[in-house]
């Protein structure tokens, strides 16, 4: 054991001047973060990179069982354009996306500034707005599809109660509600998130600047304009972009609750493709359906901060 001792620090001792010189140390940062590397291609880039093939080629259920998943060119985003369902879901999934963002982003920046007040119990209320986004969303969303029973749902039996409605609505089975009401179902939950990080934004605006804003006499709208947007744009850009992905994203709610019916009416692109690759057995179809929406949210998020550092640049 002694006279292994000195070995080992001498080999110790080799390695570390390997590292700390020449190649060695050129490399060494990059061996530390390989793990990490291994695992973000094998978890994200392969399968992303594997989804986008597929949609180049036929692969259905009888291909993968025999092996001959033939190269067919644009053959499936030919075929999703074809299908009806494709225009509903894409019409549906801009409405879904458009009312989620401006909403959550409106009621988040609202909540934010009642919220950032120095004032006695604020942090319960702080912590209270923050439960729909901390409930796991299969709960949140189970609770709501039973809030919405048309026989013993709680928000008909107020809406009747108040006088808004007359009878009992099955409002998500109601070709005409289903979409609207699986929205309140996420903007409920999406808004404190928004919220939080609006909120700690605010709370890094320097004091000074606003005080000098008051002097000046700029009223509650102007301040708010001219004054606490610009110092918290990068933040609300962020919130913007997360919300919009986010959404994009959103399949548990719409599934669990409606499952894109009744009759495709609250249909997105996200459920589609499930349905292309789960129920008809179509993986050609569901990628290319998740391709475009790939594509879709990389130009989308890069257009909309493209559009923030130029503003920032005035």
């Amino acid at each position: 054991m002694n006279a292994r001792a000195p070995r080992n620090q001498q080999l110790r001792r080799t390695w570390s001047s390997v590292f700390e010189t020449g190649t060695g140390a050129r490399i060494y940062p990059y061996l530390m973060v390989l793990p990490a590397i291994i695992i973000v291609v094998g978890v994200v880039v392969y399968p992303l990179v594997s989804g986008v093939m597929s949609a180049f080629y036929d692969v259905t259920l009888r291909t993968l069982n025999s092996g001959d998943m033939a190269f067919i060119g644009l053959r499936n985003f030919e075929r999703v354009f074809a299908d009806p369902s494709f225009g509903i879901a894409s019409f549906n999934t801009l409405v879904w996306v458009v009312l989620n963002v401006v909403v959550q982003l409106s009621l988040g920046l609202g909540l934010a500034l009642l919220l950032h007040r120095a004032i006695p119990g604020i942090g319960f209320f702080r912590s209270g707005i923050l439960v729909p986004w901390v409930v796991p969303s299969v709960v949140a969303v189970l609770t709501w599809r039973w809030m919405y029973d048309p026989s013993v749902g709680i928000v008909n039996e107020l809406l009747v109660r108040w006088g808004i409605i007359d009878d009992y609505h099955p409002w998500l089975g109601d070709t005409a509600t289903s979409l609207y009401a699986v929205t309140v179902e996420s903007i409920w939950k999406g808004t404190p998130f928004v919220m939080l990080l609006l909120l700690a934004a605010l709370q890094l605006v320097p004091r000074s600047i606003l005080e000098a804003a008051s002097m000046d006499g700029a009223s509650g709208w102007r301040k708010l304009w001219h004054v606490i947007l610009p110092q918290i744009r990068v933040s609300f850009a962020i919130a913007a972009v997360l919300t919009f992905i986010l959404t994009v994203n959103n399949f548990n709610a719409i599934w669990l609750m409606t499952e894109g019916g009744p009759l495709n009416s609250s249909e997105i692109l996200f459920t589609l493709a499930y349905k292309y690759g789960f129920q008809r057995y179509d993986l050609g179809m569901a990628s290319a359906v998740a391709t475009m929406l790939f594509v879709g949210l990389v130009i989308a998020t890069t257009l909309y901060l493209k559009l923030i550092q130029a503003k920032e640049g005035e």
